[in-house]
């Protein structure tokens, strides 16, 4: 081969490697990326430059964002944001969590030429009717920046008509089941020596099971109330909470308040929760806002009776799967749900078949948005 076919062949390997979109791909923390969208990444990166952005380490583009939408630090954020943005000229932007895509796309504000923008809506944080100033606050901030959002996909039937209703992007509203969760392959054993650790000797007790983050919209408060009014009534309820959060030290006052200290029970962090799912009667969640939960698809995977409200996404769920969701803070219609469950006998695992869940499995749902992304980048 001649030195002018050499260097012709090496311009067009150059060529071809300049035109790889490059693609940021961002979240409001790493482990968000990690848990949910490192495949995607991986995936994208056979045939794009990908950089991720986030808080925390780990991450090609470290920034910090604070979690409060009107924290004065995220103004520091949005200005190092807009600096990565003009020294990378990215071609693409692919967003993720609520405040991160809203913070990235302030930062394009003003800006002549920007890359384009899918944005992934893992559960906005307003509802159709709106719920108070709050919930205004943050469709005022999705319109405000809709200007710089092309296509959208959301991951739940509330979030998909708001999208549409409001315009609150330029191009195509796009419906998702989720990311995709990888479902064990077999789920543990019940574990009577650890349930004993947890109820105790208690005859007949029945325990129910939330897994959230302790604070916000996961409303445990709801979930201790309603504690208080089972064992008021004569059965003898437990409520085991699995997580953390900035909301422990209320919720812990508000069930010694309540003389609930020995029957709801604060266990931290325990990830993977799949033993303690083992070990639970009933999965009862409260949850104000939601996307698409894990939690609830988890306790769907256990075949577990579940007794939630319907908040988006996780009435979206049950629904789907044949089940009644609770209305929203009806503390009377959730006992009577859980009274009836328990005195059916119809409790723990395998006591209920969701046939509808293996359509949010990872291998259900991967391609398809990976091709989603995919057309949008048009590789």
């Amino acid at each position: 081969m001649n030195r002018i076919s050499m260097k012709k062949q090496k311009t067009t390997r150059s060529e071809a490697v300049e035109k790889r979109p490059k693609v940021l791909y961002a979240a409001a923390t790493e482990p968000h990326l990690r848990r949910f969208h490192t495949p995607y990444i991986q995936a994208l990166r056979e045939e794009c430059t990908v950089l991720t952005m986030a808080t925390g380490e780990g991450v090609d583009l470290p920034v910090e964002i604070k979690r409060k939408v009107l924290s004065f630090r995220n103004l520091g954020a949005v200005l190092a944001i807009r600096k990565i943005l003009r020294r990378e000229k990215f071609d693409a932007l692919i967003l993720n969590t609520t405040l991160a895509a809203f913070l990235i796309r302030l930062a394009l504000v003003g800006m002549r030429k920007r890359p384009r923008i899918f944005n992934f809506v893992h559960g906005y944080l307003f509802h159709q009717p709106l719920r108070g100033k709050k919930e205004r606050l943050f469709l005022t901030c999705e319109r405000l920046v809709r200007r710089y959002t092309d296509e959208i996909a959301v991951m739940n039937e509330m979030d998909r008509s708001m999208a549409e209703r409001y315009k609150l992007c330029r191009g195509q509203v796009h419906m998702t089941r989720g990311m995709g969760y990888r479902f064990p392959e077999a789920l543990p054993v019940r574990d009577e020596a650890l349930r004993r650790e947890i109820v105790g000797d208690e005859k007949d007790a029945l325990l129910m099971t939330f897994v959230g983050l302790l604070g916000g919209d996961k409303n445990q408060e709801f979930l201790i109330n309603a504690t208080k009014k089972l064992r008021e009534q004569g059965i003898p309820a437990h409520l085991m909470l699995l997580g953390d959060g900035v909301n422990r030290e209320t919720l812990e006052k508000q069930a010694a308040d309540l003389n609930l200290s020995q029957a709801v029970h604060f266990m931290g962090n325990r990830e993977p929760a799949w033993q303690y799912l083992a070990i639970t009667d009933l999965y009862v969640a409260a949850s104000k806002k939601e996307g698409l939960p894990f939690n609830v698809m988890e306790a769907m995977a256990c075949g577990l009776p579940i007794v939630a409200t319907n908040s988006k996404g996780q009435g979206d769920l049950l629904m789907e799967a044949g089940q009644e969701p609770i209305p929203m803070g009806d503390l009377n219609a959730f006992f009577e749900k859980v009274a009836s469950i328990y005195r059916s006998g119809a409790l723990g695992m395998g006591a209920v078949e969701y046939p509808t869940l293996s359509q949010y499995a990872f291998d259900s749902v991967f391609e398809e948005n990976l091709n989603m992304m995919k057309g949008f980048l048009s590789v």
